[in-house]
């Protein structure tokens, strides 16, 4: 009985598993896990070895070492192009996050955000909480893969990411940038006419210390619009991810 080792078959694999460890390591959801690093090395290796198996795409034409780095390289680039789908409605919560904890006032306060394992701002990190808790519910992490797999037809293992892909890029981050501004606008503009009314209040009574009364007003103003306006935050965030995964779709079947 003898062992043999088809060197397509590795190659292919190799190549592969950059793109699904670039892609996954750069998703807030699937990279800063506690899981040791021997086991996603495993698991990645596990999942592209599935994924060619069932695909059957051989892998580009390598002849030499500078060829094999120029084909990793476009893994990783793939990678992050499919991570940019999850990083860009990402920070959308986080930009909506950040801007009201500076106006509400809480832009002093964080505490640890478990997606980043850093110090975020407090609405930053609880918007951050229901993006990820909505996209594991719309089964995110699933399609990612999917995509990952519908990719290898279009971008086969050592493929160069097609140039028709930057313009997507950069519609999708605008998009997302928009949808940063609904889930934060009403109650910016709730604080908005707290500033027009304590500015209406300063000018009418100088003698009232209104820079120290804007404070608790505006705290108390920020959490009630966010108590009625966290009901409407799923409306946004839904289709906010529903923008992602079809950048994903677009972005695997790109010929």
């Amino acid at each position: 009985m003898t062992l043999r080792l088809d060197m397509a078959w590795l190659l292919a694999t190799l190549l592969v598993s950059v793109r699904v460890a670039t892609a996954t390591a750069l998703t807030s959801v699937l990279g800063p896990t506690q899981i040791p690093a021997p086991a996603r090395v495993i698991l990645v290796l596990a999942v592209s070895a599935l994924l060619i198996s069932a695909i059957s795409v051989p892998a580009a034409a390598i002849a030499s070492l500078g060829a094999l780095i120029l084909a990793l390289a476009n893994e990783v680039t793939i990678g992050v192009a499919f991570a940019f789908g999850f990083i860009a409605a990402y920070a959308a919560t986080q930009i909506a996050g950040r801007v009201l904890d500076t106006q509400i006032g809480f832009g002093a306060a964080g505490i640890l955000n478990p997606a980043t394992q850093t110090v975020s701002p407090l609405l930053a990190n609880l918007f951050g909480m229901l993006a990820i808790a909505t996209f594991l519910s719309l089964d995110g992490h699933l399609l990612l893969f999917k995509a990952l797999s519908l990719s290898l037809q279009s971008m086969p293992p050592g493929a160069r990411l097609s140039a028709e892909t930057w313009p997507s890029i950069v519609a999708h981050s605008s998009v997302s940038f928009l949808f940063a501004v609904s889930l934060a606008g009403p109650v910016m503009g709730l604080l908005l006419l707290s500033d027009v009314a304590l500015a209406a209040i300063a000018r009418s009574m100088p003698q009232l210390n209104v820079l120290v009364l804007g404070f608790a007003v505006k705290i108390m103003l920020g959490m009630i619009g966010l108590a009625f306006g966290i009901r409407l935050a799923r409306a946004v965030l839904e289709p906010l991810f529903a923008t992602a995964f079809q950048y994903w779709d677009g972005l695997a079947l790109e010929r």
